[in-house]
């Protein structure tokens, strides 16, 4: 293998620490917050429907199919849910999975292109980098895709330095690339191929495209994903059609085909936000890596630059489609920070400044967080302790970080700690605001199974995967409030602010509301379980709102 300039650096703190930060960055806290509606609820909820209808060929949603995404996504979610129980921190399980491959998996390469010690600081930089942990604890698909890019270009990277007897089988690029087609469809591929012809410029290797067996390697990918196509094509063929023409060739090249429609420097300005707090390192990182560009920096840059210069061409443009680029530009920022530990340099002092300032900022945060905190969830009130130590370290940064580990270990450390005030302290509070959860509880020990289930210009995801039943969507008002004005048992899960457009406001004397959240969510049920519970929850529900008892309340 070609070894890098700085190939022999040691890391120089204990071999767990970067691996307990990833732990505790993925997993700490994961089921406090509930299913964030809607995206994190839609994809839990097709993956119970499909777990309780056994069909794992096609997803669908309130029986109805839905062809935005491949299944396998679901399939993980279904399997974690099959195993650990319908819980928020199963649904989110096969997110932290693919998060943690995808740091593994980036460690691996970066240790052997540029050293333990880079791999590690990359580790840790990963881990707190607060979007990437975001996403990586959220129901959402792009981590799945970033997981199979990473396994793939990862591969490449370590396969691309290697030398003749040296060299690896290939096999395991192409076998994460059929993923990457299973996960959100032909991108995967695309993006690949892309990298592979831009380093055999970059190495003036033409002949490496024939060395990496495409045709071979092609035939591995149709094994791995070809069998779930064809079978989802026999079996409906509008599904393929619509996932591949709409969801991804209308989604790249038609402008206003679908929504968040954004201008080609979108990812110019969205990559270096999304990459805080670590982007304070960008510039000098990709400034030292053009200096000094062996076969792992040029990997590197190749790799970034065809995902984030793809995915600008694409009409429809949103953060998490380039989390992929995060590992190539994370390897070059531990690798400049490995550099200057080693070497004992001073970091600019534009670093060092940036670097004190997110520290102060994460403090800033962190006391606003906890103040709302107090006032949403007065219960969680000695979770906000994790705000202390944050004061702490952004006042030793303000006086400290003058050296490249003092400024890397007060950087990372704000991140981790707002990491856990947002997820262990702020959970209470944001589930008050926005889970459906005790409206599924509810649902679930009063109404009825015969009972009508509707919701009302609200997502009811969450509400679904709770109460583990079918939400009917009404849009019409008639429709939706026909149940409840019949006087039968049945819940209306809407907003206060559309009460007046369903003819609910005044409230009718023979119907409650007995649940609100913090955002304007109400459950208004009728029949048999109003009377039972309802009117006491109705008068405080009302008394909160300003609402006016009805006349013939």
């Amino acid at each position: 293998m070609e070894e890098a300039a700085d190939q022999g650096t040691d890391w120089p703190w204990p071999v767990a620490i970067p691996w307990l930060v990833v732990l505790f960055a993925l997993g700490a806290w994961l089921g406090r917050v509930d299913l964030l509606t809607p995206d994190e609820a839609r994809h839990a909820e097709i993956a119970r429907e499909m777990l309780l209808e056994g069909n794992w060929l096609t997803p669908r949603i309130y029986g109805e199919p839905y062809y935005d995404k491949p299944a396998l996504f679901y399939w993980l979610i279904g399997g974690s849910l099959s195993l650990f129980g319908h819980h928020a921190w199963a649904a989110r399980l096969p997110s932290v999975l693919a998060s943690a491959f995808t740091i593994a998996m980036a460690s691996w390469w970066i240790a052997r292109c540029w050293g333990r010690a880079s791999a590690g600081y990359a580790a840790i930089m990963m881990a707190t980098t607060l979007f990437f942990v975001a996403v990586g604890r959220y129901v959402v698909v792009d981590m799945l895709l970033t997981a199979a890019l990473t396994g793939a270009l990862a591969w490449l990277g370590v396969w691309m330095q290697c030398r003749g007897d040296e060299r690896m089988a290939v096999w395991p690029l192409y076998a994460c690339i059929g993923i990457g087609l299973l996960a959100k469809g032909p991108v995967a591929a695309v993006i690949v191929a892309a990298v592979a012809v831009v380093m055999a410029i970059f190495e003036r290797r033409p002949r490496v495209l024939l060395e990496l067996r495409p045709f071979t390697g092609t035939l591995i990918v149709l094994a791995v994903a070809a069998p779930w196509y064809v079978s989802a094509y026999l079996a409906d063929p509008r599904y393929i059609e619509t996932f591949l023409w709409h969801h991804n060739l209308a989604r790249f090249a038609v402008a206003g085909a679908l929504e968040h429609q954004e201008p080609w420097y979108f990812y110019l300005v969205a990559v270096p936000i999304c990459l805080l707090p670590w982007s304070i390192l960008l510039p000098a990182s990709l400034a030292a890596a053009w200096r000094n560009p062996h076969g792992g920096v040029r990997h590197a840059l190749a790799w970034a630059t065809v995902v984030v210069s793809f995915f600008s061409f694409s009409q429809t443009k949103l953060p998490t489609y380039v989390l992929a680029a995060f590992p190539p530009l994370v390897a070059l920022m531990a690798a400049y920070v490995d550099d200057a530990v080693s070497r004992r340099t001073e970091l600019p002092r534009s670093i060092e400044v940036a670097a004190v300032g997110w520290t102060i900022l994460a403090a800033t945060i962190a006391v606003g967080g906890a103040a709302w905190i107090f006032i949403d969830a007065p219960s969680a009130w000695a979770r906000t302790i994790l705000a202390l130590p944050l004061l702490l370290v952004a006042a030793w940064s303000y006086r400290n970080a003058h050296t490249a580990p003092t400024i890397f270990g007060a950087t990372a450390a704000a991140s981790l700690l707002l990491l856990g005030l947002v997820y262990g302290g702020a959970a209470d509070a944001l589930n008050a605001r926005e889970s459906q959860r005790g409206a599924a509880e509810i649902v679930r020990s009063e109404l009825a199974d015969y009972a009508a289930l509707t919701s009302y210009r609200v997502a009811p995801h969450a509400l679904a995967f709770y109460t583990r039943r079918t939400v009917r969507r009404a849009d019409d008002p008639d429709a939706a409030v026909a149940e409840l004005v019949a006087g039968a048992d049945a819940a209306l899960l809407t907003k206060q602010k559309f009460l007046a457009e369903l003819g609910l406001q005044p409230l009718p004397s023979w119907l409650a509301v007995v649940w609100s959240s913090g955002d304007g969510q109400v459950l208004v049920v009728g029949g048999s379980i109003a009377n039972r519970r309802g009117r006491k929850d109705s008068g405080k529900w009302r008394r909160r709102e300003g609402v006016e008892p009805s006349a013939d309340r």
